[in-house]
């Protein structure tokens, strides 16, 4: 378990779900000595119409995952992530061991009699369920990026309002690839800043776009991800976007 955390919003099965990950632990992922994937299902008593959590709920269920994250025990299983999404919440965990889930399950659910819940386990030493259905896509860490320096730019006085100069870059393995990129570029309305040119060891073509915006966390991904997109388009890696603090 790491200390890198975040959730994202996506669809299970056509419905509207919210996952809360571990991103820091892919890094070490998979773990031969925990190769057995096993998970709680509970079921929310006041979700939303969309079948996400409500904030009626909000404490109990915290108070329930915290109780559930003791299922880790002293190092038998690891807490990985969790789903919500339809009315349930699912905590995902990567045990040594299938024995005594069932019961470990049951006896922190005592605790909360008014719950439905439900628990398996499978053995996945590959560690599907976390790379497979947990954690995000590409463009779904880009959301995440993004968000993160919208946060980053307020705690540094950003009141996130004006609309300021964003500048963006991007990679790509040649230089035909980023000219086709930057004419695609220009019809998004993006404007071309500089290009980068490869160092001697290197094969990167850079571009440096800008554009202008307001960077906040409802508007970003709307000038991100068109961009991410095309990049991907084009064979080229899209490498985030900065700007200034205006107070």
């Amino acid at each position: 378990m790491s200390d890198d955390w975040d959730f994202y919003f996506c669809s299970v099965d056509n419905k509207p779900a919210s996952i809360f990950v571990d991103l820091g632990i892919a890094k070490e992922a998979p773990m031969a000595e925990y190769s057995v994937m096993a998970y709680v299902r509970t079921h929310m008593q006041a979700p939303r119409d969309d079948g996400l959590s409500s904030q009626v709920e909000f404490e109990t269920l915290k108070s329930l995952e915290d109780a559930l994250e003791s299922l880790r025990g002293d190092g038998t299983a690891l807490y990985v992530g969790r789903s919500t999404s339809n009315g349930y919440r699912d905590l995902y965990f990567y045990a040594r061991t299938a024995e005594g889930w069932a019961e470990r399950v049951a006896d922190v659910m005592k605790a909360f009699p008014s719950y439905e819940f439900e628990y398996g386990t499978r053995s996945d030493p590959d560690w599907n369920a976390y790379f497979r259905f947990l954690y995000p896509s590409d463009e779904d860490r880009e959301r995440i990026q993004n968000r993160r320096t919208c946060e980053a730019l307020e705690r540094n006085g950003d009141r996130l309002e004006k609309e300021r100069p964003i500048e963006h870059w991007v990679y790509f393995p040649d230089s035909d690839s980023r000219q086709k990129f930057s004419s695609h570029a220009a019809t998004l309305g993006y404007t071309t800043v500089a290009l980068i040119e490869p160092e001697s060891d290197q094969n990167s073509y850079g571009i440096r776009l800008s554009c202008i915006g307001v960077p906040s966390i409802a508007n970003i991904d709307d000038l991100t991800i068109p961009l991410f997109r095309a990049a991907r388009d084009y064979g080229g890696e899209y490498d985030g976007w900065e700007t200034e603090v205006v107070r």
